[in-house]
């Protein structure tokens, strides 16, 4: 329900052709959330106990074929809650690893990025492979990216060794 009023409050907020009914749109978004497909989306929100949206997350598969998923927060702050952040990770990995069978989780994060977030991703077992160059375009111009990657076999491996 909570998500439905979350949901309601964003369509008010977009233009959607006229043709299209609202409920048609959101089943289709929530047909197509199942990582399937190259580019498919799936949008994930954390609620507190009164219900209210603390963050959004959006999954983006970037190749069927190699199933590798690139992680992106939605948040106006730009950086997750940390006191959140390990636990729901932590469970956001075992789904996407042992469940949807994704074989690379990666995350683009700004070179100033938080030293607790890089932290906490390393706790996960993120490693960092390296810094993309002029990757991201925004009002300010070109920035550089830091790139982060967990992967499947890694994963697995400290589940097994209890880590």
């Amino acid at each position: 329900m909570t998500w439905r009023r979350h949901y309601r409050q964003v369509e008010r907020a977009c233009k959607l052709p006229t043709h299209i009914d609202a409920e048609a749109h959101f089943l289709c978004g929530v047909q197509r959330s199942q990582l399937q497909h190259d580019n498919d989306h799936l949008l994930l929100g954390t609620f507190d106990a009164e219900g209210e949206l603390l963050d959004q997350l959006d999954l983006r598969l970037h190749c069927a074929h190699a199933r590798s998923v690139e992680l992106r927060w939605l948040h106006a702050a730009g950086c997750p809650r940390q006191r959140q952040l390990h636990p729901s990770l932590q469970a956001l990995c075992t789904f996407l690893f042992e469940q949807v069978g994704v074989r690379r989780l990666f995350v683009l994060l700004p070179p100033d990025a938080g030293s607790e977030l890089v932290a906490t991703l390393h706790a996960i077992g993120f490693e960092r492979e390296g810094l993309l160059r002029d990757h991201h375009l925004d009002a300010e111009g070109w920035q550089d990216r830091q790139l982060y990657a967990l992967t499947a076999p890694v994963w697995l491996q400290q589940q097994s060794t209890g880590n």
